[in-house]
């Protein structure tokens, strides 16, 4: 079986899809609970995504020798 590869804006919008969900009425106590527990699922998915990111972007930005690179201003 293929795994799909996470894409952390179709979860946002899968969580936004949730919400309005959520909202309903109607919803059943059983079926409210269910929608919970999968948007608490992709937020930790989002979270470990971002997580993931930011440490990438760190060590593309340290220099040699250990410390992060600043942006020059050039005014």
């Amino acid at each position: 079986m293929a795994k799909t590869k996470f894409s952390i804006e179709e979860a946002f919008q899968e969580l936004d899809q949730i919400l309005q969900e959520m909202e309903s009425p109607e919803l059943s106590l059983s079926d409210s609970m269910n929608l919970y527990k999968k948007g608490v699922r992709l937020l930790d998915k989002c979270n470990q995504t971002l997580d993931k990111t930011e440490k990438e972007i760190i060590v593309l930005q340290e220099g040699q020798n250990g410390t992060i690179l600043k942006r020059e201003d050039s005014e």
